[in-house]
């Protein structure tokens, strides 16, 4: 679906550059492989172009569309794998110190009230 999704793309972009144009069923059919010439696979591509922002369709008519080129296809890179010496965040050691600051600061409160009513 990528390759589809490229030529037909770069087909639009470079016919339009940026305006619109209209173009046939036939037209765009013609520079898919053989085995994905179907409008069913024209469609489809068009869809994820439209989804992807690549080209915006003003109308679809029968056989004739008239479709805008917004930027030029290109192929979506895949993320790389974290590296395995990712540094531990240094949050997680600021969390630990204000709960531990806070659970001692509510241990001596409880020891003072404490002796405060022992006393009374």
């Amino acid at each position: 679906m990528e390759e589809l999704c490229r030529l037909i793309c770069n087909k639009i972009y470079s016919s339009t550059r940026e305006g619109y144009g209209i173009f046939y069923e036939d037209e765009l059919s013609d520079i898919l492989p053989e085995d994905n010439r179907t409008r069913e696979a024209l469609e489809a591509a068009l869809k994820q172009l439209v989804n992807g922002g690549y080209i915006e369709v003003k109308y679809a008519k029968g056989n004739a569309f008239c479709i805008r080129g917004l930027k030029n296809y290109e192929e979506p890179e895949p993320l790389p794998p974290p590296s395995p010496d990712v540094k531990k965040s240094p949050y997680k050691r600021l969390f630990a110190g204000v709960f531990a600051a806070a659970f001692a600061g509510g241990a001596l409160g409880s020891v003072i009230c404490g002796l405060i009513f022992y006393a009374v």
